[in-house]
């Protein structure tokens, strides 16, 4: 075969930070000794005391946000660093009476009763220290300031320190807000955010009434990659919803007085319906002789809210969309909170980010990324939605791979809609006529020579939600659902479904909408706790949701019932055709066959009302080989509730069975111990799997956003170091390197630090640009300046790629989307309600562990290459077991995260941006980060 004349690169929007690309950017800067630390420390004990909440700290963001109004829009402050950024010089008296101030009303007093002649030995600390306007371009690998020729050629992981990540975007932002954007022939001023972003302040996108906006945002953030010398810009874009009033807002963009000056982003104070400016900003701002701030301009608008709806006697509407005539945008504006249906949709789509490339190319000349195909990234096309489905076949090879010699599907219902949607949806699974089949209640119904059978059974009080919902007294009548050693028992059960409930962030704890008393009593988790209590694993189907356009001859298809049988199939640990496809490449001296793959999932729960606890969750679950030629994976599971490995079907019901525990993972917690214990619980996980496995070789899988302060050894700039005795580096670290695993797999999907690919260019060797494609599907590898290489795995979302989903945003931005029209002659849709959707990018980052010490094979030969675990990986997303598309995990790390995700109590515990699971460490800063809370 004759060698490509061409070689594929992936464009991603992020760029090089190199010091020609700050161009003498500074900051002033004011780095605090040991006696600031200390005494920061006694303040935060003395306020623990105060609130009598030891998981609370001082707020320093009160300070942040005083001092932003007074410099003008750029501050950054890590009092247990000991250190003040800003892109502007203040004062000393400023400062020394601001912490003065701050130090009063931490401790309880009254504004006026602060003297601000007798500063406090803080304030005085923090004015004696000498302010330095440094370079930023110093600082971007060594810490120290020293950025020698041999640290940024030698190969050196970038190790700046955390302030340098939050800062670096000031100046990069005022230099693109100097140059008119011009897309879609007209010209967008781009206005920078404190934040170290810009927005489209001037030009919002409006709904065809003009009664809601949306504005463009532009994120600069500085992450850094694996062995990549230079810290990496990464760059994201999405559209912003405003609300016409300060009801549930917590966040507020607000324009300063000098246009030149930031748009300042202010966090509310507090919870419930009306937000309120921090009592101690406003009480600082105003004896600093600043009553007419931006932060009072805030805190007015939320007053004037407040009074005209006690003059009314009404509550402020919900709804996003006002309900009043269309009015000028003011200087004040309210960022829509909840998930409330909305005029204007989300998203900015692909030339939206392909054109700011482009003006962020013409302004800074940033230097690129070279990120290249795979050689060996093929077999990524995704299977017709005709073959998704479980075939019967895959059921039986499963359940012998599990020494089962039957499976009894027991299928719940309470109206006759459902159940005949369930008669289909077994039929079409099972090549049945559905008319032929009308089970007799309780009768068990043969779907597959005997060894598949289903078992109908109608339980209202069961199922309906109420205080009675869920209960075992209610299905204890049915033999179905008694434990059989040679049966393995899944349900299939109705729920309702709430339309009201699906448009907030989560159910409400009382008194929820549509009628339903609380999510204690929402049947779905009642059901799913007390099933689970029996031993089985559960899926529930809602109302079938009907499309809103149908194309004509189209075929009826229920996709609800269809991917809930996949879901119920997943559950039970059914592992179909589509798992032997991809498994496909050797790793090092091992067949595909011969190693497992183990997923680990690690998550904080929020707190919420009283609960002031943290709880941890963690999870795992390992796809192991066949133990026959033909024969079936299969799918097994651990939790820390129940640690024991099991069959996956069995691990979950146990998991589902009791509740979350108690635990100290909270963001609060910085002396490493609750890490380490957690860490060390995952150890003798592991510890365990190896003894399951027989010692046959395994791979792990994390998410290295979710777990960078459990393993060290995940962390970028640790790259190439050797972890000490006995340490918690890595997962199994502390093991016997007989039961550690060939190699630990980082997952990164967090597209805040993952590169956003916009296009792929064919280049020839002399660099030209043979051809060009706007969207890919395949594995890419970042070309690394020293050590292994990290890999991209570019994703079109499936609402962009699928059949008749219009692709919108490929060609236009949202500047020139139609609002849409219902005239017979020229009918055209509404491109602006609708979501816009662009490629993302799964991060793959495999780190070889050591050879595993007593293996037969000699040193060379067991050296695994991480292109083949990277392979493995990405093939293991391209092929989930219970979905048509993609998923951001691999099999077994998806799984994992999935028995946390279907917990009766997770819903009810976490937050809505936690539905992908969230971080251990949710401290770290949105603009930026350092190589130590970076994976």
């Amino acid at each position: 075969m004759p060698a490509p004349t061409t070689r594929a690169h992936l464009d991603v929007i992020a760029y090089r930070c190199t010091p020609k690309l700050l161009d003498g950017a500074t900051v002033h800067l004011r780095q605090f000794s040991t006696s600031f630390t200390s005494l920061w420390t006694l303040l935060d004990r003395q306020y623990k005391n105060i609130v009598k909440r030891d998981e609370a700290q001082a707020p320093h963001s009160v300070l942040t946000n005083a001092l932003r109004c007074l410099s003008g829009g750029y501050v950054f402050f890590d009092p247990k660093a000991g250190l003040l950024a800003t892109r502007h010089p203040l004062e000393d008296d400023v400062l020394r009476d601001a912490f003065t101030l701050l130090h009063g009303l931490i401790l309880g007093y009254h504004p006026d009763d602060i003297d601000l002649n007798q500063p406090t030995p803080l304030a005085e600390r923090v004015a004696d220290t000498p302010r330095q306007e440094r370079l930023l371009a110093d600082y971007l690998t060594d810490p120290s300031g020293r950025r020698t020729e041999a640290s940024s050629a030698g190969g050196r992981q970038p190790n700046a320190a955390n302030w340098v990540y939050s800062t670096v975007a000031w100046d990069l932002a005022h230099r693109l807000a100097q140059h008119t954007w011009t897309v879609d022939g007209q010209d967008v001023l781009l206005r920078p955010d404190s934040s170290g972003g810009l927005i489209a302040w001037q030009q919002p996108w409006p709904n065809k009434a003009g009664t809601a906006h949306a504005l463009a945002r532009v994120r600069l953030a500085l992450k850094t990659l694996p062995n990549i010398t230079d810290p990496v810009l990464v760059v994201s874009s999405h559209a912003t919803r405003l609300s016409r009033r300060m009801a549930y807002a917590r966040t507020v963009l607000a324009e300063q007085a000098e246009t030149t000056l930031p748009i300042i982003e202010v966090e509310m104070a507090g919870r419930g319906r009306i937000r309120r400016i921090h009592r101690m900003s406003l009480q600082t701002l105003a004896r600093l002789g600043m009553d007419h701030s931006v932060l009072h301009n805030i805190q007015q608008r939320v007053e004037a809210e407040q009074k005209a709806d006690a003059e009314d006697g009404t509550e402020p509407p919900q709804a996003a969309e006002p309900q009043a005539a269309s009015a000028e945008l003011g200087a004040i504006r309210p960022v829509q909170s909840k998930n409330f249906a909305f005029p204007i949709g989300r998203g900015v789509g692909m030339h939206h980010l392909r054109e700011l490339d482009r003006h962020i190319g013409e302004v800074l000349a940033p230097a690129p990324l070279s990120i290249i195909k795979d050689s060996r990234a093929h077999g990524f096309k995704q299977l017709p939605q005709a073959e998704l489905s479980v075939q019967p076949r895959d059921i039986v090879r499963s359940l012998d791979a599990m020494d089962y010699q039957h499976l009894r599907l027991v299928c719940l219902w309470y109206r006759d809609e459902m159940r005949q949607r369930m008669i289909h949806g077994l039929a079409g699974l099972f090549g049945l006529d559905p008319h032929t089949l009308d089970p007799t209640e309780g009768i068990p119904v043969p779907l597959d020579g005997g060894r598949v059978s289903a078992v109908f059974h109608c339980v209202p009080d069961f199922l309906v939600h109420g205080p009675a919902a869920g209960q075992e007294a209610t299905i204890s009548h049915i033999p179905s659902l008694k434990t059989d050693p040679a049966t393995l028992t899944g349900v299939w059960a109705e729920t309702e479904f709430d339309a009201a409930a699906e448009e907030e962030e989560a159910l409400p704890t009382t008194g929820g909408p549509s009628g339903v008393d609380g999510q204690d009593e929402d049947a779905k988790h009642r059901a799913r706790r007390t099933l689970a209590r029996l031993g089985a694993v559960s899926q529930f189907t809602a109302d079938r949701k009907e499309a809103k356009r149908k194309k004509p001859n189209a075929k009826d298809t229920d996709h609800q019932v269809i991917l809930s049988l996949l879901d119920l199939c997943r559950s039970l640990g059914i592992i179909d055709r589509r798992v032997d496809q991809v498994m496909v490449d050797s790793i090092g001296p091992y067949s595909p066959c011969q190693v497992a793959h183990c997923g680990i999932h690690v998550r904080r729960q929020s707190r919420q009302g009283k609960d002031r606890t943290a709880k941890i969750c963690i999870t795992a679950s390992v796809l192991k080989p066949p133990t026959s030629d033909g024969g079936a994976w299969t799918l097994h599971g651990w939790s820390y509730t129940h640690p024991h490995w099991e069959l996956y079907h069995r691990a979950q019901a146990a998991f589902h069975a009791g509740d979350y525990r108690t635990g100290k993972m909270t963001e609060f917690d910085d002396d490493n111990r609750g890490y380490k214990k957690v860490a060390q619980q995952v150890d003798q996980a592991l510890a365990d799997l190896s003894d399951y496995l027989d010692g046959a070789p395994y791979t792990v899988a994390v998410d290295g956003v979710a777990t960078r302060r459990l393993w060290l050894g995940l962390h970028n700039r640790r790259q190439g170091q050797q972890p000490t005795r006995n340490s918690t580096w890595l997962p199994a670290s502390t093991l016997d390197p007989r039961e550690r695993p060939l190699a630990v797999v980082r997952i990164n999907k967090d597209m805040d630090e993952v590169p956003r690919p916009i296009r792929v260019r064919h280049l020839e060797a002399s660099g030209a640009t043979a051809r060009s494609e706007n969207t890919t599907k395949l594995l890419y590898q970042v070309q690394p300046d020293f050590g292994s290489p990290s890999w991209l795995l570019a994703t079109v979302p499936p609402q962009f790629d699928g059949a008749g989903a219009g692709r919108l945003g490929k060609d236009i931005t949202r500047w020139s989307a139609s609002h849409g029209s219902n005239d017979p002659q020229a009918r055209r849709k509404n491109e602006v309600r609708q979501n816009w959707y662009s490629m993302t990018a799964t991060e793959i980052y495999p780190i070889i562990t050591a050879a595993r010490a007593g293996s037969s094979v000699s040193r060379s030969e067991t050296a695994v290459e991480p292109q083949s675990l990277a392979l493995a990986a990405a093939r293991l997303c391209h092929q989930p077991l219970a979905w048509a598309n993609r998923t951001r995990y691999p099999v077994p790390l998806h799984a994992a995260q999935q028995m946390d995700l279907d917990h009766p109590q997770y819903r009810r515990t976490a937050l809505a941006s936690e539905q992908e699971g969230a971080a251990v460490d949710s401290t770290a800063p949105a603009a930026g980060a350092s190589p130590d809370d970076q994976p």
